[in-house]
């Protein structure tokens, strides 16, 4: 149990993840009290969507997952597909945009979104946003961000500092896994712009990226790449930290397997989802469809026949 209940820190990133919290809640209110019952009631449960991956984020950092990340490298890869898939995913799907923007005051609002839109002179910073926010940027950044990370001397680099890997590297791991959520997550008002066919691809790019990384780093490799418990030992605030006791090479190893297994997990569930739209207008796909979901997709005369008969929940 001292695992669990030694080693918590950086309570700043607690305090922040509440003031976001309470921020999200306040323009929650606000919006929802322009809405009609059903629509505030479905607005509140895709906000606890967001909210969970606000704690989750925050819970990978705070607790005692940090510290041992510190230590051991399988722990590390924990945090990070946590902080780089799972949380973002969550709190794209809890469409927080319009609670954010609801939660700024009217004329503070509109003063800004004049000035970010409608103002002569601003083309630079629309052209800016075009391309951060683009599907392309946010693939290809995502991809660059996992494995310009993983890069030895980077690695340890950071590793060695805390704050630079709490301030810097987390951070862009969350970033990174919220533009590139956005594209296949719908996240009101934005909807997805990839193809069906498009998103397939990424999806599979992107898990063959992670293959890849996770091969070379447990049977393509012939020992150890970092120095994981050694540099921690160095860093000012971490010298108490006690020397680790797994081979480096099997940490490493157990590290990659959990990249591979984690990959595969969130890939296979977004790569329904895109197959499903691609075979969602073909008049002969209900081979496909059966397949990913179980059962052929209901038409829309068999639709209008179930909701005069009984009411659809």
């Amino acid at each position: 149990m001292t695992y669990l209940s030694q080693h918590w820190g950086f309570p700043e990133i607690a305090v922040v993840a509440l003031v976001v919290v309470a921020i999200h809640e306040r323009g929650l209110r606000i919006l929802n009290a322009r809405s009609t019952f059903l629509h505030a009631r479905s607005r509140r449960r895709r906000m606890w969507l967001a909210y969970s991956g606000i704690m989750v984020a925050t819970l990978s950092i705070v607790s005692p997952l940090q510290y041992w990340s510190m230590e051991y490298f399988w722990v590390h890869m924990i945090q990070h597909v946590t902080i780089m898939l799972f949380a973002p995913a969550l709190y794209v799907a809890g469409a927080p945009a319009m609670p954010l923007t609801f939660a700024v005051p009217v004329a503070t609002r509109r003063k800004i979104l004049r000035w970010v839109f409608l103002r002569p002179g601003r083309p630079l910073l629309r052209r800016i946003g075009a391309v951060v926010f683009a599907p392309f940027f946010a693939i290809v950044l995502f991809n660059l961000v996992m494995i310009v990370w993983l890069i030895p001397s980077v690695f340890d680099a950071v590793m060695g500092n805390p704050s630079l890997h709490v301030g810097l590297m987390l951070p862009s791991f969350f970033a990174s896994g919220l533009l590139f959520w956005a594209q296949f997550i719908p996240s009101r008002p934005w909807r997805p712009t990839l193809s069906p066919f498009a998103r397939v691809g990424a999806l599979l790019l992107t898990n063959l990226v992670m293959t890849i990384i996770a091969m070379a780093l447990s049977f393509l490799a012939s020992g150890p790449f970092y120095d994981l418990g050694t540099s921690m030992l160095h860093a000012a605030n971490m010298s108490s930290m006690t020397p680790t006791t797994l081979n480096p090479f099997a940490d490493q190893q157990i590290g990659a397997a959990i990249l591979w297994v984690c990959g595969d997990f969130w890939c296979y569930p977004a790569l329904v989802m895109a197959l499903r739209l691609v075979t969602k207008d073909d008049p002969n796909s209900s081979a496909m469809d059966q397949v990913l979901r179980g059962s052929p997709t209901m038409t829309v005369e068999e639709f209008r026949g179930l909701s005069q008969d009984e009411p659809v929940l």
